[in-house]
C-alpha cells in the first residue's frame, strides 16, 4: 500500500491567456477546473498506474466536496473536515511568452486534534513494507516538522517514506527524519544548500549529500532538461524527448508518482528514472494537472535516455 498525505488539497484553476501582461484587463475568461494539491495530483497518477494507494488530507467545509467526489472514485480515502474553504490556485499560462504564472492561496487552518486525528488513521493503516508519501505545504495549524514526524511513524512501522515539498518546508522536514527517496526540484536544492542554481548533474549530486544526508535516493527534476537520481548505488541522469508541453501543472507530482510506483515494484534505480521521467513529461504533453494515459507514457519511455554518472570528472 502507498500512503500519501495531502495536507491542503486544492481547486486549480487554469486561464490559458497568451501574450498575459501585468496590470491588464482580461474578461471573460473561462478556466479549466479540476481538484489538486500536491499530494492529490500524486495519489491520481499512482491510481491510473495500478497501484493500491490510499489518500489522507484535510479538507475545508467549503468546496472540498469536488475532491471528495472524484478522489473516492479512484482509490481509498481519508478525510479530515477542517472549517472554512478549500484554497484555490490559479495558474495563467501565457503558451506565447512561454510563462506560466502560479497564485495560490494559503488555505484553511487545522487545529491539534484534527492534526492528531489524521496521523492516528494513518499510524493505524501501516503496515510493514508499505510506502508514505508527504507531498505539499503543510496546513497552517499543523507543526513545522510535521512531515518529521510522519517519516519517524513510518520507520516505527517498518515502512518506507517519500518526501517533496517546497523550500521553505525542507529544513523542518529534514531534522530528525529519514526518506527512502526525496524529490527536490533544482531551484530547491540549491536554496537549501544556499549554493548557485546548476543543472549540472555531478554538482547537483554533491549538493545532495550535502543538503540531503537524511534520504537514501533524492530525484532532482529540472523540468525539460530531465533529472537526476543520486542512490546508495551511483548516480543516473535522464534526458528527454522534444515535447509540446500543454501545461506543467502537476508534472512534478506525476513523476514523484512514477517513482514511488516504480520503488513499489522493486525496479532498478535506472528504471525508477525513467519511469519517473515519463510521468512527468506524459502529464505535461497532455495538460493532465497530475494524470497521465498508459498508452502515451509507454511511447514516451521509449525516448528517454539514461545514462549512469562515473564519480570521476567529466
Amino acid at each position: 500500500m502507498i500512503h500519501v498525505l495531502c495536507l491542503n488539497p486544492a481547486i486549480d484553476k487554469l486561464f490559458e491567456i497568451d501574450g498575459f501582461t501585468v496590470g491588464e484587463d482580461y474578461p471573460g475568461q473561462t478556466p479549466h477546473v479540476a481538484v489538486g494539491g500536491k499530494g492529490v495530483n500524486v495519489a491520481r497518477v499512482l491510481s491510473q498506474l495500478g497501484e493500491d494507494v490510499r489518500l489522507y488530507a484535510f479538507l475545508g467545509e467549503d468546496g472540498g466536496e469536488a475532491v471528495r467526489r472524484e478522489m473516492t472514485a479512484r482509490c481509498s480515502c481519508v478525510f479530515v473536515s477542517v472549517p472554512g474553504a478549500c484554497r484555490t490556485t490559479i495558474n495563467i499560462l501565457d503558451r506565447a511568452g512561454g510563462r506560466e504564472t502560479v497564485i495560490t492561496e494559503a488555505g484553511p487552518r487545522a487545529d491539534g486534534e484534527q492534526t492528531r486525528r489524521l496521523l492516528a488513521e494513518l499510524d493505524r493503516a501501516l503496515r510493514p513494507g508499505d510506502m508514505v508519501c508527504c507531498s505539499g505545504s503543510i496546513i497552517p495549524g499543523a507543526p513545522e516538522d510535521f512531515y518529521a514526524a510522519v517519516s519517524r511513524m513510518a520507520v516505527a512501522a517498518g515502512a518506507r517514506c517519500a518526501l517533496d515539498c517546497n523550500a521553505r518546508t525542507l529544513p523542518p522536514s529534514l531534522a530528525g527524519a529519514s526518506y527512502a527517496l526525496a524529490k527536490p526540484n533544482e531551484r530547491e536544492l540549491a536554496a537549501l544548500t544556499g549554493q548557485p542554481r546548476t543543472q549540472d548533474a555531478r554538482t547537483l549530486r554533491m549538493m545532495a549529500r550535502e543538503g540531503m544526508p537524511q534520504a537514501e535516493r533524492v530525484l532532482v527534476s529540472m523540468g525539460a532538461a530531465g533529472g537526476v537520481l543520486m542512490t546508495p548505488g551511483g548516480a543516473w541522469r535522464a534526458s528527454l524527448p522534444p515535447v509540446r508541453v500543454v501545461s506543467s501543472v502537476g508534472s512534478g507530482d506525476a513523476t514523484l508518482a512514477g517513482a514511488l510506483s516504480a520503488l513499489a515494484r522493486g525496479m532498478d534505480d535506472a528504471q525508477t528514472l525513467r519511469l519517473a521521467m515519463a510521468c512527468g513529461v506524459t502529464n505535461a504533453a497532455l495538460g493532465g494537472n497530475g494524470s497521465i494515459e498508459r498508452q502515451e507514457l509507454e511511447r514516451v519511455m521509449e525516448n528517454i535516455t539514461v545514462e549512469e554518472l562515473s564519480d570521476k570528472p567529466a
